[in-house]
């Protein structure tokens, strides 16, 4: 991939260095873009887009929360970490946008935190202190999605791993009470419903699918040697999901599998190794989907990995349109069109990408 490249400084907000790479796939020409974050951001954990503005969040050198805006209309970046250390966020898990505002979960020390986000003042509105006694003490917050409407919380170390926020009623949650408790890994919405996913104990898995207030417990459709469930999305049609094989009982060292999850059938299906190696790790938001394709990021075998695939052939590798020295893939997202990149160089320098026009 040849660059041509410019530096350019945002001085008016933060200084951030800008790269246009002229690339061509498939026969068609774009141009991905791509952003070196602050030299204080350690690694961005999860992607959304709204109000044309991009929200990242992830975790700072100093092990606080990150936070940071690119706006799609301007092209600066503002990075917010700073206005959020009132929060005290050691960890940024995820972001959702809703009702014209942004929705950040994680974790503090020994407490999960719930806070939104105004995109037009950038102000923050924290929340986790309106959460129900009789939810319990969560003890992180790990993935949230939302439906337009409500945000659907998953944690643990509490008495339930769901909440519900519904930002019509401000300042209300309602706790879920699920089949069974387990620690949420991934919460994605998709078809009028909702998967969660995650583990129970160090090994076994955990799978509800929420629609209209109802839990289905997946647990029984899924293939005999699924361990722990990690990231999924949604591509309209299907589910995707990463899990451990649960027959080698190491982890991480053990053997990886893809699933895909059809919510009309309760069916999953364990997609072949062909196509998704074994040893093919992938962060917690690390799929995402959109128009019948998933976007899938991580490392493989030492090497950043991203991929497109419609559960028919073999994935597509995007991996050349990465830049120069990538390490790894920490978090990916699509709208649809675009695809979102975050990762990280050798250096260990995190960036932020934008790929145009590849769904």
């Amino acid at each position: 991939m040849k660059k041509i490249g410019f530096l350019l400084f945002v001085m008016a907000i933060i200084p951030v260095a800008l790269i246009l790479s002229g690339c061509i796939a498939g026969g068609s020409n774009f141009l991905p873009v791509i952003y070196n974050l602050p030299s204080n951001w350690s690694y961005v954990n999860s992607i959304t887009v709204g109000n044309n503005t991009v929200l990242l969040g992830g975790v700072l050198n100093n092990s606080s929360g990150a936070i940071g805006e690119y706006s799609l209309t301007t092209g600066f970046f503002s990075d917010l970490s700073g206005q959020m250390q009132s929060l005290h966020f050691q960890k940024v898990s995820s972001v959702t946008f809703a009702n014209n505002t942004f929705y950040v979960a994680g974790y503090g020390s020994n407490e999960a935190i719930f806070a939104s986000l105004n995109p037009l003042t950038n102000a923050f509105t924290p929340l986790s202190s309106y959460i129900p006694f009789n939810a319990g003490n969560f003890l992180s917050f790990n993935s949230i999605s939302t439906d337009g409407t409500s945000i659907l919380i998953g944690g643990s170390g509490s008495n339930t791993p769901l909440l519900i926020y519904n930002p019509s009623d401000p300042y209300t949650f309602t706790p879920l009470n699920a089949p069974y408790n387990f620690v949420v890994n991934s919460v994605s919405r998709g078809g009028n419903g909702y998967l969660v996913d995650g583990n129970i104990g160090n090994y076994y898995p955990a799978a509800v699918y929420l629609q209209n207030g109802t839990f289905e417990d997946l647990r029984t459709y899924l293939p005999l040697s699924t361990g722990v469930l990690g990231a999924s999305g949604y591509n309209g049609q299907q589910f995707l999901i990463w899990s451990k094989n649960n027959s080698t009982f190491t982890w991480p060292n053990g053997y990886y599998q893809m699933l895909s999850f059809n919510p009309l059938t309760s069916s999953f299906n364990a997609i072949s190794s062909t196509s998704f190696a074994t040893d093919l790790s992938i962060p917690n938001n690390g799929i995402s989907g959109s128009n019948g394709w998933f976007v899938v990021g991580g490392t493989l075998s030492y090497q950043p990995y991203l991929v497109k695939y419609n559960l028919t052939g073999n994935p597509i590798d995007l991996s050349s349109y990465l830049p120069n020295n990538t390490s790894n893939i920490s978090s990916v997202f699509t709208d649809g069109n675009n695809i979102y990149i975050a990762g990280n160089y050798t250096n260990g320098t995190a960036f932020f990408e934008i790929v145009k026009g590849q769904l």
